[in-house]
């Protein structure tokens, strides 16, 4: 029906379409009309039947649109709309708002055969046509076209906005949305820098166009920089300048001068570079080189030079060049990325080329020495020393400025170079009559940071005769620092005293701190604490430097309630809280092994506004998670530090190559360093060179600790403390396989380390002691003061070995001789109280072995109260609680605390001291309690040894009442010696004990035998890389060496020892035996005490070693089987660390002889190059050419003072030939320097901690009997070998 109703609105809508007068029919259709409007586009009708106003019949069709209301009514178009809900006409209608730009096709009507009729929806005949209103069909369209403009616009601007350098767009696209937009004018600035990317010609007509199409009053300078990129882009760069004339008037001629100069320079092409350089703009030379400066290839514009000198000695006449080649010297001279990129011996050759074309200035060379000198990067300043001697070499006559050997002073000290300084001053002197108070005062600065006291005084007398006595206490404070930097109290005060003595001027604060830092690093509490009070009595008003000073010596001794309250005291003082002070209570929760509390007061200092850099603190977390091979903690503490914006350090890299060496990945951590230092990421200093020396050293590849102990001799000249030390560790490892592979006993008078002695004797002899200046941690000195460490612990190993061997008498030598060396003032003390601990200990395992237990005693009885009044915490709370009410009484302070973000102060402030102590027990600073582990241990075996038994847990006793706890090697020694006593009251006793203390971590025999011990809480799971991967052990027990290395981390937690369990057994049998006469009460009586221990003891499982053998089955004992050194082969690299050319090598089994190695190094001493010139050879047994690059011609004589450092000579001389070879020798170093490719063994990696094999702990050493291999003596009856603990010998714990 509605089809017909369609059809024919005459039938269908009769009665609808009718008004008052009658029916409503015409014979015009009114389909044309609608057809006309299409009935989809926007200017089509609104369909709406909202109720009508007028109450004529012809309300039926007012829901036409507005523009159809304006039409005459024979136009009214009525529709079938009325057939849909208003929600549904709406929709219909928002979709006609956005026609679409095409009719869709339509498919014609296909006609049914069988159906005779056809219907239709058009009565074509029955009405007239109706004529559109031409007014309303352009209103339609024009607002259709409007409509497409505002979405071409928005388009454009999309496109535009996503379009970024480097990245090509759909510029045909955008191009159509611009022309559809009607070009708007606030776009076309965009629009034509995303055409100046197009490479195609019809974009560049494009930009031309568009650049027309703004008016030239509203072109700025990038508009037509973006035109002549364009043309750049499509290969038409002369037409730049056509583009600088038209924006000449704009200002935009310098940016595209700017841009098509430094094209014809990255192309080097000099023609038409040289022509466009006449058409420069008529700026000023500042203007024209800012501008070139974002548009030359920095990189690569050292070649370029080289290519332009090589066009310049083509030239017949090179004159009208000269304003080419100097603007572009000058731009490269003064750019710093240029100068530090460039290798020293291109800037040579560079220098050299100019110089002889004759273009080169004096002017040229002080710029680029300027540019050198405001680098921050070490390498890049010894730039500028070379440049200089090169300069006096071209030009001798002219004078450099004042200023410039000024900086050059300055610098010096900055980098705390002293090499150089007195040739600066000669040359001051040289040009401008004497050196300026200012460069004295520098080089005074440098000389006393280096502890060297003898160029300071000569340096300061020097000033005294130019320039008369100070009248500035700035040039009298290096006197007193050149003393304290070492710990040299008596000089220091000395010289605090001629301040006012003999210059007549008042000490203020600088000259007090000073004094301070002279107690603080001789490790003198008492003294600095005593200073400070008197400083505060003379009216010295403290500063940050003040507290920092006594903050780090307390922070060393693990002492966090003093340090609080000293920032509690500088808080109410008038003293600005500075980073440096806050690190203190990180270190001193670290030292104190409270790892989450330091890093809570890490994360509040990120949120404080405090004056400093905090990497500090974030580095001494990640030097103790390195320590714990804590591999997921170091990860999260570097992350962290690279979201709060902390930039890492050289000793933030150390951190990281120690965790790597800890682990045995030493060539690793070797690579890692070589890549730092070569990109300049950070300055390889003998501190990391020692860490890598180390690794090698755990690992005995003695041949890497060859190369690399010479390495650092040809870099640093003199070795410092830490290098030496492991050195002498490793010609100790030597001497013992030689004696073992040579077939002499390893034990008795006859041992002689020859070796080790002859290196000892060499090391006191040569030692530098401007090393003790250094700054960076002393790894091997036991956290003692360098003044006290050296030559003490060199002594110690070598004690250490002798008297473990019974060589008596030479220990009696050594140690007399360490009492000469000392030269100290305080001979009335005795021998004992002089030697530091470490080398006490030393000497009573010596006394020890040689049955000499009187003089253990002695020992002991010197050492318990000296370490009582060390570790003891000083009592100052009623000094500084006196000191605080004088604070609030005087003036309120200026600096307080910041609030941190979180609004955690009290972690900073808060004291752990308890409220309420029922029973105050002594005081002992956590960071010492295990100070008497060592002696104790040996003091009990002396004890056993002369059957007094009795004083053991009365020793015992006395030792826990003073506060000091027990480590699992003292309760095991505890244990060792009540089993072994005669008395069964001793033996209940070490029954006892061992159930209560070891027991609970009791990991089974199949465990224990193998020398596994239970995991503690939170050891890290990657400690497991110390043990041999090719056996396996449970995951919750620790391997071998991880047990042993874990040991020297938390001591105090109890593991028991298969040594321990067979002298209980041994116990336990002669219980059994005695239980003939008593009935077995003593055995009841043992099991109520100890039942687990015995039924462990029952299930011991029957081994073929010599503990049970002697102790259990009581056969004689034997002395070891000769068994090999345990060395494997490993991967050499003969390149070292920072060597260029080097190649793998087949180890060696042995060492070279001394004798060998003196001739090897003369000779390298003997091959290396003159002063003035670079010189390199290939290192030993590689095949990389020598390369010399000359810095002065070989006729003139050189000045002898010398003005580069050794370190910074063998970085130039290093970089002179990798520079000539950089692709190969890289390649080469990338591909071959890789252990994996070598064929080594990888077995069994040996603990290098202790320096001997046969000084291992009974304890340590039971699981190698258990297993059948290496074994201990077991005493006899009352004799025995006396316990070895797990010392801190070496990087482990001492850094």
């Amino acid at each position: 029906m509605l089809e017909r109703a369609a059809g024919c609105l005459e039938n269908a809508g009769r009665r609808f379409f009718r008004d008052s007068k009658g029916a409503l029919r015409g014979q015009r259709s009114w389909y044309p009309h609608f057809t006309q409007s299409n009935g989809t586009t926007a200017e089509a009708v609104h369909l709406s039947h909202s109720a009508s106003k007028t109450s004529d019949h012809q309300d039926s069709i007012t829901s036409v649109s507005w523009k159809s209301r304006q039409a005459t009514a024979d136009t009214w178009t009525p529709v079938l709309d009325f057939l849909y809900p208003p929600r549904t006409q709406e929709f219909a209608a928002s979709l006609l708002l956005r026609p679409p730009r095409r009719l869709a096709l339509r498919r014609k009507k296909k006609l049914i055969p069988a159906l005779t009729r056809a219907y239709t929806s058009v009565a074509a005949s029955l009405y007239k046509h109706v004529v559109p209103d031409k007014s309303v069909v352009d209103l339609d369209v024009k607002r259709a076209n409007q409509l497409e403009r505002i979405r071409a616009k928005e388009e454009l601007r999309s496109i535009l906005d996503e379009s970024k350098p480097g990245i090509y767009g759909n510029y045909d696209k955008a191009w159509e949305l611009y022309e559809t937009a009607r070009r708007p004018k606030d776009v076309s600035p965009a629009f034509l820098a995303h055409l100046s990317r197009s490479t195609l010609f019809r974009n560049n007509l494009r930009a031309q166009w568009v650049l027309r199409r703004i008016y030239p009053r509203d072109r700025s300078a990038e508009d037509y920089l973006h035109l002549a990129k364009s043309y750049l882009a499509v290969g038409k760069p002369d037409e730049i300048h056509r583009v600088c004339k038209d924006a000449k008037g704009g200002g935009g001629d310098v940016l595209c001068w700017a841009l098509a100069f430094s094209h014809f320079v990255n192309k080097a092409n000099w023609g038409s570079a040289e022509k466009f350089w006449h058409t420069r703009p008529t700026s000023s030379e500042k203007a024209l080189l800012s501008a070139v400066a974002s548009e030359l290839d920095d990189s690569n514009l050292p070649t370029k030079l080289f290519d332009l000198a090589k066009v310049l000695r083509s030239q017949e006449s090179s004159m009208s060049w000269s304003g080419l080649v100097h603007f572009l010297l000058d731009y490269a001279f003064s750019n710093s990325r240029v100068a530090a990129d460039v290798s020293t011996e291109n800037l040579l050759l560079l220098l050299k080329e100019y110089n002889l074309l004759g273009f080169l200035t004096a002017q040229h060379y002080f710029r680029l020495i300027r540019t050198l000198q405001s680098s921050e990067v070490r390498s890049t300043f010894t730039k500028s020393i070379v440049v200089y001697r090169n300069v006096r070499w071209q030009m001798e006559q002219e004078m450099p400025p004042a200023d410039l050997l000024g900086a050059f002073l300055r610098c010096l000290a900055h980098f705390e170079i002293t090499t150089g300084i007195h040739y600066f001053l000669g040359e001051y002197a040289r040009f401008h009559g004497q050196p300026s108070i200012d460069a004295y005062k520098n080089a005074l600065i440098a000389f006393s940071r280096a502890g060297d006291v003898e160029n300071t005084n000569s340096v300061f007398e020097q000033l005294v005769v130019h320039h008369g006595k100070p009248s500035s206490r700035r040039l009298l404070t290096p006197l007193l620092y050149v003393h304290a930097r070492v710990g040299d109290v008596t000089a220091t005060r000395r010289q605090f005293e001629r301040v006012s003595k003999e210059f007549g001027l008042t000490q203020n604060t600088v000259c007090w701190n000073i004094l301070l830092t002279a107690y603080a690093n001789a490790d003198d509490f008492a003294g600095a604490f005593a200073t400070f009070d008197k400083m505060l009595e003379k009216g010295v008003q403290p500063n940050s430097h003040t507290f920092g000073a006594l903050m780090g010596l307390c922070a060393n001794r693990g002492d966090i309630d003093t340090v609080r309250q000293l920032l509690e005291l500088a808080k109410r003082s008038p003293v600005r809280i500075t980073t440096p002070l806050l690190d203190t209570i990180v270190e001193a929760y670290c030292n104190n092994r409270e790892l989450e509390k330091a890093e809570s007061v890490a994360e509040t200092c990120l949120g404080l506004d405090v004056k400093g850099s905090r990497v500090r603190m974030w580095n001494v977390l990640l030097w103790n998670y390195a320590f714990r091979m804590d591999l997921e903690s170091i990860s999260r503490i570097r992350s962290r530090m690279d979201s709060a914006g902390v930039q890492p350090d050289a000793m933030t890299y150390a951190a990281l190559m120690l965790s790597l060496v800890l682990r045995g990945q030493t060539d690793p951590a070797r690579r890692i360093l070589r890549t730092l230092h070569r990109s300049n990421h950070m300055y390889a200093t003998e501190f990391h060179y020692a860490i890598i020396l180390y690794g090698y050293v755990k690992e005995r590849n003695r041949d890497m600790v060859h190369i690399i102990f010479r390495e650092i001799k040809e870099r640093f000249k003199r070795p410092g403390f830490t290098s030496r030390l492991l050195v002498l560790k490793n010609q100790l490892q030597r001497d013992l396989e030689l004696i073992k592979t040579g077939g002499r006993a390893v034990s008795g008078a006859n041992v002689r380390l020859e070796n080790a002695e002859r290196f000892l004797a060499e090391t006191i002899a040569d030692f530098d002691k401007t090393n003790m200046a250094s700054k960076e941690p002393l790894p091997g000195a036991g956290r003692l003061p360098i003044t006290q460490a050296f030559p003490a612990m060199y002594y110690e190993y070598l004690i250490t070995a002798y008297g473990t061997r019974g060589v008596f008498h030479r220990v009696k030598e050594l140690f007399d001789q360490f009492l000469r060396d000392r030269k100290s003032s305080t001979s009335e003390r005795p021998a004992y109280d002089v030697a530091p601990l470490r080398l006490v200990s030393a000497l009573m395992l010596t006394y020890l072995k040689s049955e000499q237990y009187k003089k253990v005693e002695e020992c002991w009885q010197i050492t318990f109260p000296r370490v009582v009044k060390m570790a003891t915490q000083p009592d100052l709370d009623e000094w500084l609680a006196d000191r605080l009410l004088r604070a609030e009484e005087t003036e309120q302070p200026d600096y307080p605390i910041p609030s941190p973000v979180n609004s955690h102060k009290d972690v900073l402030l808060s004291s752990d001291k308890p409220d309420i102590l029922a029973l105050k027990p002594p005081s002992i600073l956590p960071a010492c309690r295990f100070l008497l582990s060592r002696p104790l241990s040996l003091y009990m075996r002396s004890l056993a040894y002369r059957n007094e038994t009795w004083k053991i847990p009365q020793v015992v006793a006395e030792v826990q009442k003073a506060g000091f706890p027990l480590t699992t090697f003292n309760w095991s020694t505890y244990v060792q010696m009540m089993a072994s006593s005669d008395k069964p009251s001793d033996q209940v006793e070490a029954f006892t004990v061992f159930e209560r203390k070891f027991m609970p971590n009791f990991p089974g025999w199949n465990n224990l035998r193998r020398g596994y011990g239970v995991r503690p809480p939170g050891v890290p799971s990657t400690i497991d890389a110390m043990e041999n991967p090719r056996r396996a052990k449970p995951p919750n027990m620790l391997g071998k060496e991880s047990r042993r290395y874990w040991s020297k981390i938390q001591p105090d937690f109890m593991q028991p020892t298969y040594v321990s369990m067979v002298y209980l057994a041994s116990a336990l049998q002669a219980f059994r035996e005695r239980s003939i006469f008593d009935g077995g009460l003593e055995v009841g009586t043992l099991f109520k005490v100890a039942p687990k221990t015995i039924a462990a003891i029952a299930d011991m499982p029957y081994l073929r070693e010599k503990f049970q053998g002697v102790l259990l089955r009581r056969r004689q004992e034997q002395g070891d089987k000769k068994g090999d050194s345990g060395d494997r082969d490993h991967f050499v690299w003969t390149g070292g660390i920072l060597g260029v050319g080097g190649k793998p090598r087949s180890p060696t089994a042995v060492e070279q002889s001394a004798t060998d190695e003196d001739q090897e190094e003369n000779a390298s001493d003997s091959a290396r190059p003159q002063q003035g010139v670079i010189h390199d050879e290939a290192p030993d047994g590689t095949n990389a050419p020598a390369v010399e690059t000359e810095l002065f011609p070989g006729d003139v004589s050189t000045p002898s003072t010398k003005s580069i450092d050794p370190q910074d000579q063998f970085d130039i001389e290093a970089e002179a030939l990798l520079g000539s070879r950089r692709a190969l020798l890289e390649a080469s170093e990338a591909l071959l320097d890789n252990e994996h490719r070598a064929s080594a063994d990888e077995g069994d990696e040996r603990d290098m901690s202790a320096l001997v094999d046969d000084l291992a702990n009974p304890d340590e050493g039971a699981p190698e009997a258990a297993d059948g291999r290496q074994q201990q003596e077991p005493p006899t009856e009352h004799q025995g070998q006396p316990e070895q603990e797990q010392r801190n010998s070496g990087m482990a714990q001492d850094a």
